[in-house]
């Protein structure tokens, strides 16, 4: 399978090297989401992408040093360490089922794409709903759970430390993590306005942030919930509870169900439910909680997260998110220009930092200089400071990392460090 890599580091993982000289670590991403794939694909390939992420994780070759997972009700995403992320792509997407979707239902991303993505998804500016901040967590939790594991280790863990960090800055800068941007107030509205009415009586599987919005929102709606969890009475002190084995024989007569737990197989079947009068069912679950044969009922309306995809994309996009983009990918291009001179020579580190420092400290002086600057006008300021120092070494970087010559790549290295470090030359 021939896999094609964007990246905006290709000196990273070009085969071509001088002799002698290691190979470098490059960061390649192999995943899904709502934006590629449907739920239906990714139910069917979440086992076998597992699969595929604990051999990664086992690192059963010499080209995988680290890998974390992201699974979420909307994404499939594995990060990988490599020295050859073709290889890691080949590997990954030759054990991937067939879709409808064809070979664009997973993307592959290596290096600068690689991190603004997740630092865009971080930030919320790749979710269903934008803005959303159930995401920000995730990713926490995922970095947490790599390295615990032992998984991650300083590449990919400085990765996802950077994208939640990244994430909360670009957030609080934007406001966007508002609570009209959360994905339980949206699919409230969506699952009331295909209902038409006030429902009489609501049916909530699981006890989840849609669950108690509903709860809070429908006062005076007869509640039933459906719950495995001890305490689930403290959150809905006025609701009537009931077993997932009662669903079938329960009495309803109820308008509608939203549906959102992790419970494995599905807690409703077709005929489970009368099918004599509009009834509206949101499952809001990945992998499904409720049979996708009743979408062929004659009365049930049953939605899932791809129908709450199709409505997302009609939702106006707030020019502010394009800011938000910008701001992610000024932070991949720091970290991934970081992460190349850690990776390739000590020396190189050591002049990005010296450069910093003083870039760092002139921007200070001159934002002092303008008090009256807006938060828009500052970010462009530091942004052209940074731009500046990035075009100044870019030229040495790539002399330090050129292929072959006459120069070998470790005397072209000596001569950086005499002209930018002449103390630690002595």
């Amino acid at each position: 399978m021939e896999v094609s890599l964007a990246t905006g580091t290709e000196e990273i993982v070009s085969a071509q090297r001088p002799h002698g000289v290691a190979p470098l670590t490059s960061i390649v991403l192999i995943g899904t989401s709502f934006k590629t794939s449907s739920i239906g694909y990714r139910e069917s390939a979440l086992k076998l992408f597992q699969a595929s992420s604990r051999k990664a994780a086992r690192r059963t070759s010499p080209h995988t040093f680290e890998s974390c997972v992201l699974v979420t009700c909307n994404r499939m995403e594995l990060y990988v360490a490599t020295d050859d992320p073709v290889w890691v792509a080949e590997s990954v997407l030759s054990g991937m089922p067939k879709s409808k979707e064809g070979t664009g239902a997973f993307y592959v991303k290596s290096d600068l794409d690689a991190v603004s993505h997740i630092f865009e998804v971080a930030s919320g500016l790749d979710s269903m709903v934008l803005g959303e901040d159930q995401i920000l967590q995730q990713i926490r939790e995922a970095g947490a759970k790599a390295r615990a594991s032992g998984n991650a280790g300083s590449i990919l863990s400085s990765l996802f430390v950077a994208a939640y960090n990244v994430g909360k800055r670009v957030r609080a800068s934007l406001e966007v993590a508002q609570a009209n941007t959360s994905v339980s107030a949206f699919a409230l509205e969506f699952a009331l306005e295909k209902l038409g009415r006030r429902p009489k009586k609501i049916l909530l599987i699981g006890t989840g942030k849609t669950a108690r919005l509903a709860a809070t929102q429908l006062k005076g709606t007869k509640i039933y919930i459906a719950s495995k969890r001890k305490d689930a009475r403290e959150f809905f002190p006025n609701a009537t509870f009931v077993t997932y084995k009662q669903l079938k024989r329960l009495a309803w007569d109820g308008d509608l169900v939203i549906s959102a737990t992790r419970h494995s197989g599905y807690v409703i079947k077709k005929g489970d439910l009368p099918d004599k009068r509009k009834l509206v069912l949101l499952d809001l679950a990945f992998p499904r909680n409720i049979d996708p044969a009743l979408k062929t009922s004659r009365s049930i309306e049953l939605y899932d997260l791809d129908d709450l995809a199709v409505r997302a994309k009609s939702v106006p996009r707030a020019s502010a998110f394009a800011d938000g983009e910008k701001m992610a990918h000024e932070e991949a291009e720091r970290f991934t220009s970081r992460l190349v001179a850690s990776r390739l020579s000590p020396i190189l580190a050591i002049i990005y930092r010296w450069a910093e420092d003083i870039r760092s400290s002139e921007a200070d002086v001159a934002l002092r200089m303008l008090p009256n600057l807006s938060e828009s006008e500052r970010r462009v300021l530091e942004a052209m400071s940074r731009s500046i120092v990035g075009k100044l070494l870019a030229p040495h970087t790539a002399f330090a990392k050129q292929p072959g010559g006459e120069i070998s790549q470790s005397e072209r290295l000596r001569m950086l460090e005499t002209l930018f470090c002449p103390e630690a030359s002595r």
